[in-house]
């Protein structure tokens, strides 16, 4: 896999550089953990500061266009990311509980409620 940097500009106000690149590979399309470990490699920073926006296949050629932001440091990437930084299909416990927890609480109270109105009857 071979990356060329084509495009680099750097967004002070949000204290990252957007970076826009082509990579060619030989095989299937690398995944975003190759590209970025290869961005990070080729610009001297840790991955965890490589944010990928977007790899775009060009149909029939073995070559995608990569978008991707380096931030400066990991309060700036939380900050601007947010929620969407969080990795796909993975969910903590905390936070399937919850719902679960309004859910059984939810149903309780509809159950007092039906409770309370057959004593009124």
């Amino acid at each position: 896999m071979e990356l060329k940097i084509l495009q680099k500009k750097e967004e002070p106000l949000l204290s990252r550089t957007r970076l826009e690149g082509e990579v060619l590979f030989e095989k299937a399309t690398p995944s975003t953990k190759e590209i970025k470990s290869n961005v990070a490699k080729s610009l001297g920073k840790d991955e965890s500061l490589v944010d990928i926006e977007g790899i775009y296949n060009q149909y029939g050629q073995k070559k995608a266009k990569v978008v991707c932001y380096t931030y400066e440091n990991k309060d700036v990437l939380k900050k601007i990311k947010g929620e969407r930084g969080k990795a796909k299909g993975k969910t903590d416990k905390a936070g399937k509980e919850q719902p679960q927890e309004a859910k059984e609480a939810k149903a309780g109270e509809k159950q007092e409620a039906k409770e309370e109105a057959e004593k009124k009857q």
